[in-house]
Order: C-alpha cells, then structure tokens, then sequence
C-alpha cells in the first residue's frame, strides 16, 4: 500500500523501521499522552500489530516517510479502537517532535481520511485522544472532525472523539491533482463559466483562450487542480512557474524570488457564491508555503468584479498592469 501527498509517502511498515520508531516512541515528550513511553518490546509489537492488521484487514497505521529525503517521520493510518465502548474505525498519528507545528499531521490523516471513505465502507470515521492532547484534537478539526463525545476512560482520564461522516466528507471540498479523465468535465465547467461571465458582461474567456487544447496541456503537465464537491468539479485552477513577457511590467514586492503563479482559477456556476474561491486561494497559499515559495503572482482582468474583490481581500496588491487581447489585467502579488 501506498499513498502519495504533497510532501509525504504513507506505505506499510516493515521491521527494518524498529529504530527510527523507537526513537519517536521511546520520547517522554512525544508520548506524555500516552500512560508510559514505550520500551522496545512495546515498539516491536506496534510494528508486528500493524503488519497483522494489513493481513487481516487490508489496513493498518502507515509508515509516514518525507519524500524529499525518506526519512521516517512518524505514522498515521486506520484501526479499530474501542472508543466508550464500541469497535469504530479511528485515525491515529504520531509524528517526530522535530517535525511538530509543520502540518504533516494533517496533510498524512487528510490523506488517510479520503482513502477509507475511497476504499471501505465506514460510514463514518474517527479520532479520539486524552482530553489534554490539544494537538490531535487540532488535527481532526482541521480534518473536517467534529467532537461527538467526551468520556470517563481508564487510561485516559477522560477521552475526546471526533468524528466525520460520509456524508459531511462528500460535502468537502477537496482538491487534488487533475486527471486525463477529468478533461471532458473541465472543459465543459470552463465552457459554461464563459457563457456566465458572457451574461454578466464580463468579456475575460472565449472560445480562443482557454480552449481544450491548453487545458488538456495543463493537465498533461500535472499543472492543473481541481476542488471537488459531492462528486463533481467545483473548480479548477493552474499552478505553475511560468508567467507572460508582460509580467516584466509590474514592480514586484519580491524581485528575484522564488514564486508561483496562478493561472485560470474557474469555479463551477453551480458551485458559484458559496465562497470556494476563497476556500481555494487558502489550499493554493498553504500549498506553496509548504513548497517553499517566497510569495503568489498572478493577473486579475479589471472587468471582473468578483476576482478583483477576492484577490482584495485575500491581500494580493496590486503591482503593474498587462494589456492583452480581451483588455487590461492587474499584476498582483502576495508575500507568503
């Protein structure tokens, strides 16, 4: 098994990570949730559990490794644990405490979450941690948990669960990587996005710019993302380096760093005014801050209302101008 995010690989434990295990274990800090840290016996038996659970069930905790260098950094997976006395699907996580506060947590139970309502048939699923464990309890907020109890338990005191639907996480908007299937959708979502901007006197695309063969460019380039919603693209956008001649007009807040560039951020008309161009500019700005992005560049066409008031509020000021076919565009940019 192996899952994929931006920064981290999640794949079956094998024997050979006992020691870097232990070393997150075997730490007082790290495990001051826990009744005791763990000896070496107790790190051997969590990985041998673990590789029992695979067998059994097809799933388990995962090794978490980074994937700029494969370090081991902690695990994060599926088990069952008896929470106030039923069986239930929990997620569960422990990373080192050099990586703390850096949002692997999440990115790896995120992952984890969206593979278990892809791949098994819980309707539900669940975290639950000692009461004064404010950073799981974090973590499954920001997973789209919610707290459902809070418990007398024996080993903890007292215990907090969260948990989250299927039906809550189908109402998520969760964005991934487009696909070549994904095309025929994206093209069509762009298409009626036109036809709207068209009512609304908004001349920005047409049927020149964007056509199907940049999209399908962009996805071929694994440059285009898209949000999903209940099952069907909510938007799109490009994130890439690359940015036109004319961007040499503006006055840059950061000359010469590294930056990401925004292109062709769309949102469904039938997603639209339910603030997911928001909810996208937030998944783009941790995106690149945690690919090392000194700031966000982008153009904003003068006669969108709604894009200008976005990139307002989001902070992007405005640093030159660009005059392309349809119009005038302003050069914008954040520091991140």
């Amino acid at each position: 098994m192996k899952l994929e995010t931006q920064r981290l690989i999640l794949r079956n434990y094998t024997l050979d990570d006992f020691d870097a295990l232990y070393e997150i274990m075997s730490d007082a800090e790290t495990m001051q949730h826990y009744p005791a840290p763990f000896d070496k016996d107790r790190t051997r038996g969590w990985i041998e559990w673990n590789l029992d659970n695979y067998k059994k069930y097809g799933w388990g905790l995962w090794a978490v490794v980074l994937k700029e260098s494969g370090e081991f950094i902690g695990d994060c997976g599926i088990t069952l644990q008896n929470i106030d006395g039923e069986e239930l699907p929990e997620i569960g996580y422990h990373i080192h405490k050099k990586y703390w506060r850096q949002g692997f947590a999440k990115e790896a139970a995120r992952a984890v979450r969206d593979w278990v309502f892809e791949n098994t048939k819980y309707d539900a699923i669940y975290s639950y941690m000692k009461y004064t464990n404010i950073g799981s309890y974090s973590t499954a907020i920001a997973n789209g948990m919610k707290k459902v109890k809070e418990y007398p338990d024996p080993k903890n005191e007292i215990s907090y669960a969260y948990a989250i639907t299927r039906e809550e996480w189908n109402s998520l908007l969760k964005f991934s990587m487009a696909k070549k299937d994904d095309l025929e959708e994206i093209f069509l979502l762009y298409k009626n996005a036109i036809a709207k901007m068209d009512e609304e006197k908004i001349p920005q695309w047409d049927e020149v710019y964007p056509d199907k063969k940049i999209l399908s460019d962009d996805i071929e380039k694994n440059q285009m993302y898209v949000g999903k919603k209940n099952g069907k693209i909510a938007l799109c956008f490009v994130l890439n380096e690359e940015c036109d001649e004319e961007y040499k007009n503006a006055e840059w807040i950061c000359p010469g760093s590294r930056f990401c560039v925004i292109h062709r951020l769309c949102v469904n008309p039938d997603f639209q005014h339910q603030g997911l161009a928001g909810q996208a500019m937030n998944h783009i700005e941790e995106f690149c801050k945690k690919a090392k992005y000194d700031s966000i560049r982008l153009d904003c066409f003068t006669q969108n209302p709604y894009s200008r008031k976005l990139y307002d509020k989001k902070g992007y000021a405005i640093t030159g101008y660009a005059d392309w076919r349809k119009g005038r565009f302003e050069l914008r940019e954040k520091k991140l």
